[in-house]
C-alpha cells in the first residue's frame, strides 16, 4: 500500500548508506544521521495522522499507534533507549540502578517487584538523551500482559540489556530469539558475578558464548555485579578467637557502561534512525493487513448482497438461462459499489466496460455448460425441499452464482489497482470459477433466496 512505499525507500537509501559508510572512517564520518532522523520523523507523522485510515483500523491497532507516538517523541527529543530485559529477580531493577548511581527502580527479595515499564533519564552522550527502562519479569505467573509490555519495549529499543544470573535456560534463549530485533543491539548480562569464582565464570561465559552465537556478538557478552552482597571476613586471633567482619563488595558495571558507550560512538544516532524506520515499516505493514482484511469483508457483503438482489429478481421473473450473464443492470451497479469499498471509484461507462469484459470471459469459459450442466446441477442442488419453486429456485440460484462470480473477478481487478495483472482477465476468471465451491455457493444461494421469497 501507499504507506509502505516512503518508508521502505528511505530503509533501503539509509541501510545501503550505512554499509557503504561503514567500509572506510572517512565515510563514516561524512554521514548525516540528522537528515535521516528528520525523514522518519516525517513518515512517523504522516503515519499518524493519515486521514485515508479507517477509525476501526486506528481501534484495533490502538496499542501499534500509541508506540509510534512514543517513538515521534523519542526522535524528537533525539533519546536512545535503553531496555532491560530477564527473568525475575535476575537483578534487572538493581542493574539500572547501578548504572544510574541512583536508587531509581525498586527492588525487593519478593517475587516480581516490576509490575509495568518504568523509564528513568540517564545522561547525554554526544547530544543524545539516554532513557533507560525497566520492565516487568518474563517469567511471571499468569504475566501474559507484562510480557507484552516487555515485547512492546523491546520493539521501540535501541539496545537491549538481556540480563541473566546464571547459564541460558532454554526458555531464555527462546525470549531472546523472540526479542531480537533487526539492528537493534542485545547486550547479555550475566549478573551476580560476586556469586561465582574466576573459573566458574569463564565457564559461564562460554557457555552463554557458544548458546547464543547466531544472535549475540561475543563483545556483547558482559559480566556485572550490579548488587553484591557483603563478603565476611573470619578472623582468627592467636587465641583461637574468631571475629567476624562484614565487607562490603563494591558495584561493578564497567563493562556494561563501557560497551554501551562504544555502541553509541560507533552507530549514535544512525542506531536510532533506522531501528526507528524499520519499527515504522512494520506498522505501517500492520495497517495495510487490517485494511486489506477489512475491504475483504466489505466486499463479501457487497457481492452477496448484489447476488441475493439478482437471485430474488430472476426466481421471481424467470429469464432464459442463457440471459442469467447478460442481465447486467445489478452486475454494472455492484461493480461500482466494489470499485469505492477499494479506493479506486470507476464512472458508470468504464463500470459498464468492465462487467461486459468479465462476462465475456465466463461466457467464452463455460460456453455450452453454462446452459445445461449448470442448470441441471443447480436444480440438483436447490430442489431438496422445494414444491412448487423448484425451477424458480434453480434459476435464481443460477443468478446469484453469475453475480457472485461477476463480483469475485471484478474484485481481483481491483485488488491489483484496477488491472488484471499478468494473467490477463481470461485466466483470472478461469482461476476464480476453478477454486469457488459451486455446489456449496448455489446450496448457500437457494437459501437466502428462499428466506428473502417467504418473507414478502
Amino acid at each position: 500500500m501507499d504507506l509502505l512505499q516512503p518508508l521502505q525507500k528511505i530503509w533501503q537509501k539509509w541501510r545501503s548508506k550505512s554499509l557503504k559508510n561503514d567500509k572506510s572512517e572517512k565515510a563514516k564520518k561524512s554521514k548525516n544521521p540528522d537528515s535521516a532522523i528528520d525523514k522518519t520523523l516525517d513518515s512517523l507523522n504522516d503515519l499518524l495522522h493519515d486521514e485515508h485510515i479507517p477509525a476501526v483500523v486506528r481501534s484495533q491497532l490502538q496499542d501499534e499507534y500509541q508506540q509510534v507516538a512514543q517513538l515521534i517523541e523519542k526522535l524528537e527529543n533525539q533519546q536512545v533507549h535503553i531496555v532491560v530485559f530477564g527473568k525475575v529477580s535476575s537483578g534487572k531493577s538493581s542493574l539500572l540502578n547501578a548504572l544510574l548511581g541512583k536508587q531509581a527502580f525498586s527492588t525487593s527479595p519478593l517475587h516480581g517487584e516490576t509490575k509495568g515499564q518504568q523509564n528513568s533519564d540517564w545522561s547525554k552522550y554526544q547530544d543524545q538523551n539516554m532513557v533507560v527502562i525497566d520492565t516487568p519479569g518474563t517469567d511471571e505467573v499468569s504475566g501474559e500482559h507484562r510480557q507484552q509490555l516487555a515485547h512492546n519495549a523491546a520493539e521501540i529499543a535501541d539496545i537491549i540489556l538481556f540480563v541473566v544470573d546464571g547459564d541460558l535456560t532454554a526458555s531464555q534463549l527462546k525470549q531472546l530469539h523472540a526479542i531480537a530485533q533487526p539492528n537493534t543491539q542485545i547486550l547479555l548480562v550475566l549478573n551476580k558475578a560476586d556469586l561465582y569464582t574466576d573459573e566458574e565464570l569463564l565457564d559461564l561465559k562460554k557457555s552463554l558464548t557458544e548458546k547464543t552465537a547466531e544472535i549475540i556478538y561475543p563483545k556483547n557478552i558482559i559480566i556485572a555485579s550490579a548488587a553484591p552482597l557483603p563478603q565476611v571476613l573470619i578472623k582468627v586471633d592467636e587465641n583461637d578467637k574468631e571475629t567476624r567482619e562484614r565487607i562490603n563488595v563494591k558495584i561493578d558495571v564497567s563493562q556494561v557502561k563501557e560497551r554501551i558507550w562504544k555502541i553509541l560512538e560507533h552507530d549514535g544516532k544512525t542506531l536510532t534512525a533506522l531501528n526507528a524506520s524499520i519499527f515504522a515499516g512494520e506498522i505501517s505493514q500492520k495497517i495495510a493487513t487490517k485494511i486489506t482484511k477489512l475491504r475483504a469483508n466489505a466486499a463479501e457483503k457487497v457481492v452477496t448482497m448484489y447476488s441475493i438482489a439478482k437471485g430474488v429478481g430472476v426466481a421471481f421473473n424467470p429469464v432464459p438461462v442463457a440471459d442469467l450473464l447478460i442481465a447486467a443492470g445489478l452486475d454494472v451497479a455492484m461493480i461500482r459499489k466494489l470499485s469505492q469499498v477499494y479506493g479506486l471509484p470507476i464512472v458508470g461507462k468504464e463500470a459498464s466496460k468492465l462487467t461486459m469484459t468479465i462476462m465475456a470471459q465466463l461466457v467464452a469459459l463455460m460456453g455450452a455448460v453454462w446452459g445445461i450442466n449448470l442448470l441441471s446441477s443447480a436444480l440438483k442442488t436447490v430442489s431438496a425441499g422445494l414444491s412448487t419453486t423448484v425451477t424458480a429456485g434453480a434459476q435464481g440460484a443460477l443468478a446469484y452464482y453469475a453475480t457472485y462470480l461477476v463480483g469475485k473477478i471484478a474484485e481481483q481487478y481491483f485488488i491489483k489497482g484496477k488491472s488484471w495483472g499478468e494473467k490477463g482477465p481470461k485466466q483470472v476468471a478461469k482461476d476464480i470459477v476453478k477454486n469457488l465451491d459451486k455446489d456449496s455457493i448455489l446450496l448457500d444461494a437457494r437459501t437466502k433466496i428462499l428466506e428473502r421469497i417467504k418473507s414478502k
